[in-house]
């Protein structure tokens, strides 16, 4: 019994996919509906004649009460029939489990008949029976094609209980018995093959409608917009995606003729995809017709043929390639432009550059370029951070733009420098240098002007390096390279300046370059030495100190000047181990003079570069000197300049506290001529100050420069400094220098020129 549910249960599921698929839902509810009705009208008739027939036969009630059974049973079905087609809330699983259960009823109906009202002697309405038997159960089959199992109950009930009765032993009936099992044989053969006809028609108009919706489907929710249109050029369908990209209803779309387009750019060819047949693509701009949007299609117009080869259309496959071109766009404007501040780059200078200065080469014209580096901007930016820094850059770069001309490019190099490139000025040479001139004086005017960032008031200047040029002969990067000498020029006269490029400072460049891998070596090749310029008590005549000056004296006999060599040094960082090497020489001086009994000096006195002051190793190296050489850290005092103190203040302040805990004093040199003199001897502990030599040189005839040094020495006395004049170079010029300050200290050629060691001992020796 298991088995039989079993098998049972996986034929109705079978049953169930093949009968509920879409395709046949219209054919059962048709059946439902349509069918049922006028079979039930057909079994009421039929049941009517066979109770006619049999009526004198079996005059008894129970033959009308089978047929009040089947008239029931059929107005029953009949009307439910009906009413299930004007109320569709049941679903049609159920609805065709009940029409199964009716036809099983209406069969027992029929098998009741040949078992209870057989004509047994009477052959005539036997065969009338049997004919209207057959029909009965021919056309219940027929109606029941969709469900074997049921159609084939059907029939061998109604058929196999006429069968069991009409059997005898005589020839007809045995005739006939066989006859009509071989019908029922043959009725269940041939319901069976259209059941077989019917499911494989089933499952292949299933297989494509399956096909053509998934076909929708994909038509539908393509990521492209495809369209069909036919030989008129009228849009007949359309997806999804082409409502998407054009940003109208489909319906609309439908009504657009294709030829009748506002923007024909994509349409242009149109015609010969279906009177030559080919393939056309377009891609590029395109304004919709009913929004006036710009956007950026591709698209792919292509002919459709039947399967006569016949072109009865067309179809067009389009992409929306706005973000794309857009991304392409953004690429390809960062290829050639500063992403801070929307400026061309180099690549797109060079390519302006080849462009313009060959047109203007070829007209006579001159042309210039600007090399723009701003002034302590490194400063502002470690001060109050990276993201104030990129908003000067970005502000720098409006303001320059608002000056120039549109034909100018300006083209940010990188961190805060700017190229300007300005060609085709003027066919006149002074012209052209008066219009540069203008330009930068501009430039400066603009940028000198506050900046309001953030909340921050900031003031920027520039250093402009300038350059004319005449014909296309030399590359981008050799006017680069002599503008950015021309820039560094410009900052070394003290910023905010414009310098123009000359030969002088190539030669001067390529001096400094050869200075620098000079004195790389010139330590090992002992060129170096140390001269030493006495500091004098004016008023006593004695030595009472000492300046340590650095010389150099190349291998060939040449001798460079420490106004040459020292910047050269400070630029190429050699100025640390080469200042070391002064303090050690320095050191070793002070004890060889001691050893020998000739040091009646308080001190040796030391220029220290801003490089090496700056050195996070500086105190502990001096100290390791000094204790190598076992002298007292008070013999050796630092002199350094108001500049030093001006970079960073707050470090200064520490390392000169650092080492006048450890003894050793600091002396400010050149004073007077810094910007903040008075709050730096406010802030930080000197033991003494030199007056710079130019307030000495006209001390004589200059009475300003008597009132300068005398407001000078009247400062010393209230920070209680020591003073130095520098450049003494007569008794005149002592003997004002004692009268203004009888304790004053001098140090020039009128005592003597700087000497070296050995005759710096003699010197010595001549005053103890």
């Amino acid at each position: 019994m298991n088995r039989f549910y079993d098998f049972f249960g996986k034929w109705g599921d079978k049953q169930k996919s093949l009968l509920f698929h879409s395709f046949l839902r219209d054919e059962v509810l048709a059946t439902l509906c349509q069918k049922i009705p006028l079979a039930m009208a057909i079994n009421i008739v039929v049941a009517g004649a066979i109770v006619y027939i049999l009526y004198p036969l079996f005059n008894n009630s129970s033959l009308f009460l089978w047929y009040l059974a089947v008239l029931t049973l059929s107005f029953y079905r009949g009307f439910s029939a009906r009413k299930k087609c004007r109320e569709d809330n049941t679903s049609l699983e159920i609805r065709y489990r009940q029409f199964r259960v009716e036809a099983l009823a209406m069969a027992f109906l029929w098998t009741i008949l040949p078992l209870f009202f057989f004509p047994s002697y009477n052959l005539t309405a036997q065969l009338v029976m049997l004919v209207l038997l057959l029909g009965i159960a021919a056309a219940g089959a027929l109606n029941l094609i969709i469900d074997p199992k049921v159609s084939d109950i059907y029939i061998t009930s109604i058929l196999g209980a006429f069968t069991i009765r009409f059997f005898a032993f005589d020839t007809l009936h045995l005739e006939l018995t066989v006859l009509l099992i071989l019908f029922i044989i043959t009725l269940i053969f041939s319901t069976r093959q259209l059941h077989r006809i019917v499911i494989k028609g089933t499952t292949q108009h299933r297989r494509v409608d399956e096909l053509q919706n998934r076909l929708d489907q994909i038509f539908e929710q393509a990521p492209v917009g495809i369209l069909y249109f036919n030989t008129r050029y009228e849009i007949i369908d359309t997806n999804r995606a082409m409502t998407k990209i054009f940003g109208i209803p489909k319906e609309t779309i439908r009504r657009i003729n294709l030829l009748h387009l506002k923007d024909k750019r994509a349409v242009k060819d149109l015609t010969k995809v279906l009177t030559e047949g080919i393939i056309i693509h377009y891609e590029g701009p395109y304004v919709t017709t009913s929004t006036d949007e710009e956007v950026w299609i591709s698209v792919i117009f292509s002919p459709i043929r039947n399967s006569d080869g016949l072109i009865v259309g067309g179809m067009a496959v389009i992409q929306d390639k706005t973000a794309e071109h857009e991304a392409l766009t953004h690429v390809e404007f960062l290829a050639h432009h500063d992403p801070l501040t929307a400026l061309p780059n180099r690549k797109l200078l060079e390519d302006r550059y080849r462009l313009q200065i060959t047109q203007a080469a070829r007209e006579g014209y001159y042309s210039a370029m600007l090399f723009l580096d701003l002034d302590r901007f490194k400063h502002i930016n470690d001060t109050y951070g990276h993201g104030i820094g990129d908003d000067i850059l970005k502000e720098t770069a409006k303001r320059l733009q608002k000056i120039l001309r549109q034909s100018d490019t300006i083209c940010r190099l990188g961190g805060d420098e700017f190229i300007i490139f300005l060609p085709m000025i003027s066919k006149d040479a002074d012209h052209t240098l008066n219009r540069i001139w203008h330009i930068t004086e501009k430039i400066h005017r603009s940028l000198e002007n506050p900046y309001d960032i953030q909340g921050h008031t900031l003031y920027v200047t520039t250093s402009i390096g300038a350059i004319l040029i005449h014909g296309d002969r030399e590359p981008l990067n050799e006017i680069l390279r002599k503008i950015d000498i021309a820039m560094y020029h410009a900052k070394q006269q003290g910023k905010g300046v414009t310098s123009f490029y000359e030969q002088e400072m190539d030669h001067r460049l390529r001096r400094s370059i050869e200075l620098e891998e000079a004195l790389r070596y010139a330590i090992e090749r002992d060129e170096l030495y140390l001269e030493f310029q006495p500091i004098v008590d004016a008023r006593k005549n004695s030595p009472y100190g000492a300046e340590a000056l650095l010389r150099w004296r190349m291998s060939n006999g040449i001798s460079v000047s420490p106004v040459e060599f020292i910047p050269v040094a400070e630029e190429s960082g050699l100025i640390h181990p080469i200042g070391m090497w002064v303090i050690e020489k320095s050191c070793e001086a002070i004890r060889e003079l001691k050893k020998e009994n000739r040091f009646p000096l308080q001190y040796i006195s030391i220029n220290i570069s801003s490089k090496q002051f700056g050195n996070r190793h500086f105190f502990n190296e001096v100290m390791e000197i000094i204790q190598r050489y076992e002298i007292s850290s008070d013999m050796i005092k630092f002199e350094i300049t108001e500049s030093i103190l001006m970079e960073d203040p707050h470090s200064a302040r520490e390392v000169i506290h650092r080492f006048n805990k450890a003894g050793i004093a600091f002396l400010i040199d050149d004073f007077g001529t810094g910007y903040s003199s008075l709050s730096y001897l406010k802030t930080f502990r000197f033991d003494t100050i030199k007056i710079d030599r130019s307030f000495i040189r006209d001390i004589l005839s200059d009475p300003d420069d008597v009132t300068l040094v005398k407001a000078i020495l009247d400062i010393a006395h209230q920070f209680d400094n020591r003073v130095i004049a520098e450049g003494v170079e007569s008794k005149d010029q002592i003997e004002v220098l004692e009268m203004l300050e009888p304790q004053i200290l001098c140090q020039g050629f009128y005592y003597t020129p700087p000497l070296p060691l050995d005759r710096f001992k003699e010197w010595i020796a001549t005053r103890l």
